[in-house]
């Protein structure tokens, strides 16, 4: 009896050393699906593809920029990245979109994104190429980033005139100076690596001149080129010149009216050369035999309204023409004839111009000329 309950003892511990076999086994089983389901799924290219894509159309550019595969550089960053991408965002929701069957080339996943926006019928397609990465998922699973190369510009070519102070969306790029021409009249600049999008370079060669341009960069367009032609004057110059050519064109015609003043007066307010003080002279008798004529003719007031001057010519660096446009009323009274001595006196109003010339004279702007006519104040 004492034997059989042996016995029966030792099947049971089999039985139970078996069953705890199975259950280990079983549970090794488990943990190695779950884990080759959990690595498949964070390895995923396809739902690393989607996560991006959904980014994108939210204009989510801070996850975008975390998935992408970059190496930052002064030109490559997260702002950079962001300004590129707002200037090539979706308006408008997005429907039916899907994922092609990827495209597997050595350690490269693309897949490509067909979408609609709203309710336009046109697909719209986004291209997005993944990098495998040497990291890995638990040691063993693929992991990626999205490829940007086709958005970086390497080797960004700037051309500027020499000895300019020149800036990229507003940093300094003294650094990125390869060689000046052989010339010596042009800068060359290169940048190593830009996003594409839109870039600002802009130039300053000295007080008075300064430009600034946007260019779309993208690989066909990967240089810029600016020239002393394209310069432009600064705002609170071009605004001096302008009151001060709008100042002449007035006393022009107040001086002429006025009997008390005389040329000495309007000379004054040209440069002090022969030739500047001679134009000056002409001006001034033109204007003043104009205002009041030989027979009698003449004008007993003037306003001068909606005057409005702007830079007309500006060649770099000391040449500059204002354009004073003006509308004008006047009251004046009619010359007396051989047949009548009979004065009378009539108004009127009308529009004309005048051009004022600048040069650059030891650092200040000088008037050399002032093309001007005496407004036609005839009896209509």
């Amino acid at each position: 009896m004492e034997k059989k309950k042996k016995s029966y003892g030792r099947k049971l511990l089999r039985f139970m050393i078996e069953l705890v076999k199975i259950a280990v086994m079983l549970s090794i089983c488990a943990g190695i699906g779950i884990f080759l389901a959990v690595g498949n799924r964070a390895s995923s290219p396809s739902r690393f593809a989607k996560k991006f894509f959904s980014n994108y159309i939210t204009n989510n550019y801070e996850e975008m920029y975390k998935m992408i595969d970059i190496q930052e550089s002064e030109f490559i960053n997260f702002e950079n990245y962001k300004s590129k991408c707002e200037g090539e965002k979706i308006y408008g929701s997005i429907k039916d979109y899907h994922l092609s069957k990827p495209v597997r080339q050595g350690g490269t996943v693309t897949f490509v994104a067909t979408y609609k926006i709203g309710d336009d019928s046109t697909s719209h397609t986004y291209t997005i190429t993944l990098r495998r990465q040497k990291e890995k998922v638990y040691k063993f699973f693929d992991t990626w980033k999205v490829s940007v190369d086709r958005f970086v510009i390497k080797d960004y070519e700037i051309n500027v005139p020499v000895g300019t102070a020149v800036t990229l969306d507003g940093i300094d790029i003294t650094s990125y100076k390869k060689e000046t021409s052989e010339d010596d009249t042009q800068d060359r600049y290169v940048i190593d690596k830009i996003f594409s999008g839109d870039h600002t370079v802009a130039v300053n060669l000295d007080a008075t001149g300064e430009i600034t341009k946007t260019q779309y960069v993208t690989q066909d367009m990967a240089s810029m080129t600016i020239t002393t032609s394209d310069f432009a004057m600064k705002p609170d110059v071009q605004r001096k010149l302008n009151e001060y050519s709008v100042f002449v064109v007035n006393a022009m015609y107040q001086y002429a009216m006025d009997r008390t003043k005389n040329f000495d007066n309007i000379s004054v307010l040209y440069n002090n050369t022969e030739e500047a003080q001679a134009s000056a002279k002409a001006t001034f008798e033109k204007i003043s035999s104009g205002v009041v004529q030989e027979n009698g003719a003449a004008v007993r007031q003037l306003e001068l309204k909606s005057v409005k001057p702007q830079i007309n010519a500006f060649t770099y660096p000391d040449r500059v023409t204002v354009r004073v446009n003006y509308d004008y009323s006047f009251t004046a009274v009619t010359g007396t004839t051989a047949l009548t001595g009979i004065v009378s006196e009539y108004s009127g109003e009308g529009s004309d111009y005048a051009d004022v010339y600048f040069n650059l004279v030891d650092g200040d702007w000088k008037i050399v000329k002032v093309d001007m006519e005496c407004f036609d104040y005839s009896q209509q």
